[in-house]
């Protein structure tokens, strides 16, 4: 374990808003199927061309469910077998004739053959209530939620399925603690080699600069003549300072330590794993927990879905011979940490806070 000062613990906690990056896709359009949906960056052609074909597809879904826009449906559209067409998904609302929300879903993919659309048979295709990702490479990405009719439900599985000549069928599965230690095997390796792209690509700019570890540095300095702000720019300029060496090797090493470990469930749920070593005096403790639907995304004005959250904590104790004030010693149990804690968001890892001891 690299050095945790272990002095009085004192904490540091910096509120780093979840980031809000998306994830790239073909086209991801809005429930509203009058409104074109093309990539955010697609040219007004391109845009006018899937609006066209998405509404080519809808003509023909009514053929089959004429009602399948009563309860609300989203779609994409992407070229999936590769032939040069775009297709389309349609995912929509199922329940019974007066109800006014879904109760469940239907996924419907309609491949593109010549001027027509042709549905793929309802065989092999999602059992689990699923929520549409992206298009991307000419692969269906899904999502699995909780409950289909609620409000906000909460991811529990990634999903990818791809065209197998026949069919579109599935390809890949994670379940949210493979995700979620997926994404934390990527931050470790970037805080183990200095990927400062990675590391800041899950922050959310600009930054509370109160709170932050980073008494008596230069980005300290920076961020009083900025209002208190951190940008983007000045987190790159001042990224050791924010990050130093110290800092960076203790999260990867906590995680590096546990993500192999077996995680076991406590009565609420939340997944743990830990693993202890003795090294001199000191004892070092590196855990990682897991917690499934957290309370953090019902605050106020958070628009984000949080379907985990995470702690990453180093830390260490250790018996500290000092003065006992009469002339003699005794011995006192001194503790630090240091802690990472992350919320998982769209099925990415964003750094939400942090705790140095120090």
């Amino acid at each position: 374990m690299r050095k945790i000062a272990v002095l009085s613990l004192m904490l540091g906690l910096a509120a780093c808003q979840s980031g809000t990056d998306a994830a790239p896709a073909d086209a991801a359009a809005p429930k509203d199927p009058s409104v074109a949906a093309p990539a955010a960056s697609a040219p007004a052609a391109t845009a006018e061309a899937q609006k066209a074909t998405a509404e080519r597809a809808f003509a023909a879904l009514r053929k089959l469910d004429p009602g399948f826009e009563q309860l609300g449906f989203e779609h994409l559209v992407g070229d999936l077998d590769r032939d040069g067409h775009d297709d389309v998904v349609v995912l929509f609302g199922q329940g019974t004739p007066d109800a006014t929300m879904a109760a469940s879903k239907k996924l419907v993919v309609l491949m593109s053959r010549g001027q027509d659309f042709q549905a793929l048979p309802q065989a092999g295709m999602p059992e689990f209530c699923p929520e549409l990702d992206k298009i991307s490479t000419g692969r269906l990405y899904l999502r699995a939620i909780d409950i289909c009719s609620a409000a906000r439900p909460k991811t529990t599985d990634y999903y990818v399925y791809a065209w197998n000549g026949q069919t579109v069928a599935q390809a890949e599965h994670q379940s949210r603690q493979q995700r979620v230690l997926s994404e934390l095997a990527e931050l470790g390796r970037a805080f183990r080699t200095r990927d400062k792209n990675i590391v800041l690509g899950r922050m959310n700019f600009p930054l509370e600069a109160i709170g932050l570890p980073i008494y008596e540095t230069e980005l300290e300095k920076a961020a009083k003549a900025a209002g208190g702000k951190i940008d983007r720019a000045l987190a790159e300029k001042h990224y050791a300072d924010l990050f130093p060496d110290s800092r960076a090797d203790t999260y990867a090493e906590t995680i590096e330590q546990v993500i192999g470990q077996t995680f076991a469930s406590e009565p609420d749920g939340t997944l743990v794993a830990s693993r202890s070593q003795q090294r001199g005096k000191s004892e070092e403790t590196y855990s990682i927990s897991i917690q499934p639907d957290p309370d953090a995304d019902r605050e106020e004005g958070n628009d984000e879905l949080i379907d985990a959250q995470v702690s990453v904590l180093a830390a260490v104790a250790e018996e500290v011979e000092v003065n006992d004030g009469e002339g003699g010693k005794s011995v006192e149990r001194q503790e630090g940490a240091e802690s990472l804690i992350l919320h998982l968001i769209d099925g990415r890892l964003r750094l939400a806070a942090f705790n140095v001891a120090g």
